[in-house]
């Protein structure tokens, strides 16, 4: 297996990624897809031997729209227990299986395991240029144990900008739309908020959530500079990173006036434990572009707020144009694609 670091900063074309992403279905709003199969693998492949047996990946399809309704016109339970449903890999040979969602996260919850969710957010906007009106979109959520429960945390890529995202406008006509309102709440939030909720009603799961930067992504929108619609990519990356990074710190040099200084960032599961979310997400990102990485070492070294920080990576993204998001593309594509993991997924098969 080539190591994930050596498919950074290779040259390459956007339809060449895409078509790449399209023969794994990485990009597709199916929950059953070789992508699944490769992702789920990197628990033995990539990750420590603790999360190759405590973590769950599950690729969710959650329709936001239909949530929107439901939620207003009170059937919102039967529709989670009988229409958002779920797939993941079970067994030795990874064979790929569908499920209610809250059932397979009650279920994973009783085991202690760590989740994982990688969300395929159908009708999550309205979109007039789409056939259906309405476009999908690429996000993630993880639960963490905690004692007594777990905690829940949702990253959407868009970030800081998500928090217009204060009702859902739903077509009427071809010319007119109403909005659906939740007291002013996030859309995203409210959604899963409404996931954690079923679930500790139907099974006490004890789930805890909330509206804050503790527990949402609401740094640096990562697609700013997207024309093309990557937000698909996000989810694996950051999947990564917490998988191989939920306990192992990292050290940062950078070089400074006094010759190289050093940095240490904590392990994902400690910026989970005290409130440094968003810098976690942030961390993900940092391989991809080197700015990105002295950005984040000087934020740990002069304790910077998360306000400032974000304003400097948006003049980091801002100047990178679209080579920060085909790198990170890129990468990720191309080493799910090599040839180590498309013989694996077909000897399980």
């Amino acid at each position: 297996m080539q190591p994930f670091q050596s498919f950074m900063n290779k040259r390459c074309r956007f339809e060449d990624v895409f078509r790449m992403a399209d023969q794994l279905g990485l990009d597709s709003t199916e929950c059953i897809s070789p992508a699944t199969k490769v992702l789920h693998s990197l628990k033995r492949e990539s990750f420590g031997k603790n999360m190759e047996r405590k973590l769950s990946f599950i690729v969710a399809d959650i329709n936001f729209r239909e949530i929107c309704e439901k939620l207003l016109d009170g059937s919102i339970d039967q529709y989670i227990e009988e229409q958002v449903d779920c797939g993941f890999c079970w067994g030795r040979h990874n064979t790929v299986m569908d499920d209610m969602l809250v059932d397979k996260i009650a279920e994973d919850i009783d085991d202690r395991k760590i989740i994982f969710l990688s969300i395929n957010c159908e009708e999550y906007c309205m979109d007039r240029e789409e056939e259906e009106g309405y476009c999908a979109h690429g996000a993630c959520a993880m639960l963490v144990p905690k004692r007594g429960g777990y905690n829940l945390y949702y990253m959407n890529p868009h970030g800081e900008v998500m928090k217009d995202y204060t009702y859902f406008e739903k077509i009427k006509t071809r010319t007119r739309c109403t909005q659906l309102k939740f007291d002013g709440a996030i859309i995203d939030c409210v959604v899963m908020k409404t996931l954690a909720d079923y679930c500790n009603k139907k099974f006490n799961t004890n789930i805890y959530y909330d509206y804050t930067m503790t527990h949402n992504y609401f740094g640096v929108n990562l697609q700013e500079e997207d024309n093309h619609g990557m937000c698909f990519i996000f989810p694996s990356i950051v999947y990564y990173y917490f998988g191989k990074y939920f306990t192992e710190k990292r050290e940062l040099v950078c070089c400074g006036p006094a010759g190289n200084e050093t940095q240490v960032l904590p392990s994902f599961k400690e910026m989970l434990d005290t409130g440094k979310f968003n810098l976690a997400i942030h961390s993900c990102f940092m391989d991809f572009n080197p700015t990105i990485k002295m950005r984040i070492f000087t934020h740990l070294r002069n304790q910077e707020t998360h306000e400032q920080l974000v304003e400097k990576l948006i003049a980091v993204l801002g100047k990178s144009k679209s080579h920060f998001l085909k790198n990170v593309t890129n990468t990720m594509v191309s080493f799910i694609n090599q040839d180590y993991f498309l013989k694996k997924i077909k000897m399980d098969d």
